[in-house]
């Protein structure tokens, strides 16, 4: 196994490397770089905006940021291969820090998540923090979806803990030693799949609670349909090619239990909110029997 570079050979993290990837990130882009420009921690960062699209506008636009300098912020054009795996792979490999976090353009971290991930990096390989659904996000659509608590890190398919892309720290060392991020998952599924194979190469993922991300939900029902769908789907590639075991047996039948309980038959059952926890529901088990059929694994 690989030694755990991040917790024995360099202590925390005195400066850091901020990654984005974008595509079409204008205008929410500018919510996140005011949030990192408020950030209170004490060493030196940059803020890489790694371009998926190639846009000739972004480039500008971030060229002629009144934050620029005081976010040492640049671009890199990553538009040669698409999906977010791509853009983080490119933006890492051009950072100039021995610790990168990622955060993603329509979200908000909060002040203290640089010096929360600097503080837990010198315990770990690799940090997650947890992600608020309040700040960002209207309350009845904040109410279709349950994030992990944010003291614990979550398990997936009884196998091993993950956190989300959105909010992942991880020493320039050890993404070297794993390669990277599997650019065959171009977005879903691909920090899964990312945190499974560093613990499993040795190196150490840590939660740090006070890493806090403000997570913005998709807001229509049907691109929240496919992006949980997606994310079942892809997920269930991840345990096929990992051989995760998966949900215990009864899972199944509790999950299409709540798709039913939660199906707004009556009149007065089709609010938003109902809707919306139907919505994202329903696309879990949809994409979860999906990805079995499509990867040959029972991961329902």
């Amino acid at each position: 196994m690989s030694s755990h570079v991040g917790r024995n050979s360099a202590g925390a993290a005195e400066s850091i490397s901020v990654v984005i990837a974008a595509f079409h990130a204008l205008p929410l882009l500018d919510e996140q770089l005011h949030a990192l420009a408020g950030q209170d921690f004490d060493g030196r960062f940059e803020v890489v905006i790694s371009d998926n699209a190639g846009e000739p506008a972004l480039r500008t636009h971030v060229e002629e940021h009144p934050l620029r300098d005081q976010l040492a912020l640049r671009v890199v054009d990553s538009s040669s291969v698409p999906g977010t795996s791509s853009a983080r792979n490119v933006g890492t490999r051009a950072s100039r820090y021995p610790f990168v976090a990622y955060c993603d353009q329509d979200d908000r971290v909060h002040p203290g998540w640089l010096t929360a991930m600097a503080s837990a990096s010198a315990s770990y390989d690799l940090v997650g923090g947890p992600l608020e659904k309040h700040t960002l996000n209207d309350p009845v659509v904040a109410r279709w979806r349950a994030l992990p608590e944010p003291d614990e890190l979550q398990v997936l398919g009884r196998f091993l803990p993950i956190t989300f892309g959105c909010n992942l720290g991880i020493w320039r060392e050890v993404f070297d030693d794993i390669g990277g991020w599997d650019e065959s998952y171009p977005a879903a599924g691909s920090d899964v799949e990312f945190c499974w194979r560093a613990q499993i190469k040795g190196y150490t993922l840590g939660n740090s609670p006070e890493a806090i991300v403000a997570y913005r939900f998709r807001t229509g029902m049907r691109e929240s349909w496919r992006q949980v769908v997606s994310y079942a789907e892809e997920e269930a590639r991840v345990a096929r090619q990992y051989d995760a075991p998966g949900r215990a047996w009864y899972w199944p039948l509790v999950h299409a239990g709540v798709v039913v309980a939660l199906l707004p038959v009556w009149p007065w059952a089709w609010s938003r909110s109902r809707r919306g926890e139907w919505v994202w529901t329903t696309g879990n088990l949809v994409g979860r029997i999906k990805g079995s059929i499509k990867y040959r694994i029972v991961y329902l």
